[in-house]
């Protein structure tokens, strides 16, 4: 009887390993494999949590995903969502290519895609994307990865590091939906059903989550069960659609919260909630501090 290899998890936080770098946003990797380096090698099938945009600029790379083999050429773009079983031997020893890794929860803290839903649908595709790309927009978008990994490296350290890297990474993500548009022939993305709920439902939490924090109103305008609008979302993203709801919540908070001008009751206030004090309880229960403490952080 064949055996069967098991299947590991990786979290982003192990690429650290790979690098020996540090780096400001834990949810941010930006790896660069160029011909001199050691090639890591992930022989072993696994998952991770994040999604992974690989670049490669000269020779190729080689990776099995979900079991199917990808060979990654020069100039070609390859968009890999999380909890893809990834297997690889790595790159051959004159490739160049770049990887940026990124989780589910710092694309949503960002906002960026909850904003423009329209252009980033291809992101919940949970099928990967591949694309070839001219020789001046591979170049051009190479120099925008390696100068979001040099902010996003701990050493380069002042007050505004923290959002330096937040607008690097919201430019890599419009160049990013712009590449995915010119180069995938402006077909429209085809989604199969459970897709199309997710889409609809991070587009209604777009609109909807300063006022509607219930996973009742949102299964409602979805016409779904609740119980079949989180078992859909969590089986795309690993994340239910209550979790959802309460990081977009944080989200939006977090970005009032930036802005002095605003008293915490007032952010409350925008939030829909009660009072100050259900509001405070709330932010606590998910960051573990109090609004006031994040607001003397930023």
């Amino acid at each position: 009887m064949k055996s069967v290899s098991p299947v590991y998890l990786h979290s982003i936080k192990d690429m650290n390993d790979l690098t020996g770098h540090s780096w400001h946003m834990e949810g941010l990797k930006v790896l660069i494999k160029k011909p001199e380096h050691t090639k890591p090698h992930f022989a072993h099938p696994f998952r991770t949590d994040s999604y992974w945009v690989l670049l490669v600029m000269d020779d190729c790379l080689t990776i099995q995903l979900n079991g199917e083999e990808h060979v990654v050429k020069e100039n070609d773009l390859l968009i890999i969502p999380p909890h893809m079983v990834r297997q690889s031997d790595g790159a051959t020893n004159t490739c160049n290519a770049a990887c940026v890794a990124f989780t589910p929860d710092f694309l949503l803290d960002t906002g960026l895609s909850q904003r423009h839903i329209d252009l980033f649908e291809f992101l919940l595709n949970s099928r990967s994307t591949h694309l070839h790309l001219a020789a001046d927009d591979a170049s051009r978008f190479m120099t925008l990865i390696l100068l979001l990994q040099e902010k996003n490296l701990s050493q380069d350290q002042h007050p505004f590091s923290a959002d330096v890297v937040r607008h690097f990474f919201n430019v890599f993500q419009f160049e990013l939906a712009g590449l995915y548009h010119k180069y995938s022939n402006q077909k429209k993305t085809v989604h199969d059903h459970k897709e199309e709920i997710l889409w609809k439902f991070l587009g209604l939490l777009s609109k909807h989550i300063k006022t509607e924090r219930s996973l009742l109103f949102y299964a409602n305008r979805l016409y779904v069960t609740p119980k079949y609008l989180t078992q859909t979302v969590k089986k795309i993203t690993g994340k239910t659609a209550g979790k959802y709801i309460d990081d977009l919540v944080i989200v939006e908070a977090k970005n009032l919260l930036r802005d002095p001008s605003l008293s915490i009751a007032q952010v409350a206030d925008l939030l829909y909630f009660s009072d100050q004090f259900f509001f405070s309880k709330f932010f606590k229960r998910y960051t573990g501090i109090t609004p006031s403490d994040y607001r003397k952080s930023v």
